[in-house]
């Protein structure tokens, strides 16, 4: 049983890494229906900008790009601006003060599929993902929560776990690296077998964020029923990645606590994005975070 485990853990691990070496984006990525832009096929180095949702009157637009890396975190920079319609709702909108960029901040896994989470500017609902997502398909509660943070007039309270939204992480609220603060995920009967998170603070406008601050490093995973734990390992990277909780049984609630981080340049706060139910295992596009 233990070499099959080892044999297992070896083919995981080489799978992020060739994902990560690999550094494909190619695929179809539908966007929200909030936007004239209905979705955006990337090949090799172009992104093709397609116009459907509903359907006007405009060709395609072909954008090149580079990936580039801003304080460690990923954005594709564009040959041009994003067009304008990706603010707006309808060929109606004859606004000319939209202000869009060429650059678009990126979150991408692979899992039967390759996903990315875009956010760009331009885009004004809540500061969330242009693109579509199955996240919201899969509710996710949290409950007892020991600590968050408030500055100023800010909550980083751990409801934020369940939004995709740019700026919104939960952060722990305790003086040093937050060790031992955590939550409790509440889970209901469908059989999840995954969790999906984001490490660290994640902002399209701050990119420096995620590195001035704690990121996590260790989870432990503690079944509320059964009482058996995990330290689970977590990679500092913002792209998503799982947590396998099948040790759990269906429906188990799962306390969830620091146990160890990767220490910020600037804050001593240790922060998380996001973490949802989740159905596959999935890879992130990069395993590491660069420098």
């Amino acid at each position: 049983m233990k070499k099959v485990f080892s044999l297992l853990s070896l083919l995981f691990c080489s799978l992020i890494t060739l994902f990560g070496q690999n550094k494909t984006l190619d695929g179809y990525y539908p966007f929200q229906e909030d936007s004239l832009l209905s979705s955006m096929t990337i090949k090799d180095n172009q992104i093709i900008l397609k116009y459907e949702n509903p359907s006007i009157d405009k060709v395609d637009e072909i954008l090149t790009f580079e990936v580039k890396h801003i304080y460690g975190m990923p954005f594709l920079s564009l040959s041009r601006n994003m067009p304008p319609e990706v603010a707006k709702w309808s060929d109606y909108d004859k606004s000319d003060s939209i202000q869009t960029s060429n650059m678009i901040l990126f979150l991408s896994f692979k899992g039967k599929e390759n996903h990315i989470f875009a956010f760009t500017k331009g885009y004004p609902f809540n500061r969330a993902p242009l693109t579509f997502t199955r996240y919201t398909e899969w509710i996710s509660k949290y409950r007892d929560c020991s600590s968050y943070l408030i500055e100023k007039n800010k909550k980083y309270s751990v409801e934020n776990l369940g939004s995709l939204v740019v700026d919104t992480p939960w952060v722990e609220g305790v003086k040093g690296d937050g060790i031992g603060e955590g939550f409790t995920f509440t889970r209901d009967s469908r059989p999840f077998k995954y969790l999906l998170i984001m490490n660290g603070y994640i902002s399209y406008d701050k990119p420096y964020l995620y590195k001035y601050n704690n990121r996590i490093k260790k989870l432990k995973l503690t079944g509320l029923k059964n009482g058996k734990s995990q330290l689970v390992d977590i990679l500092d990277t913002p792209h998503p990645q799982t947590i396998d909780i099948s040790f759990l049984e269906n429906g188990e609630d799962v306390r969830i606590e620091i146990a160890d981080v990767y220490k910020g340049t600037k804050y001593d706060d240790t922060c998380l994005h996001c973490c949802i139910n989740f159905d596959e295992p999935v890879l992130p596009y990069e395993s590491t975070l660069p420098d």
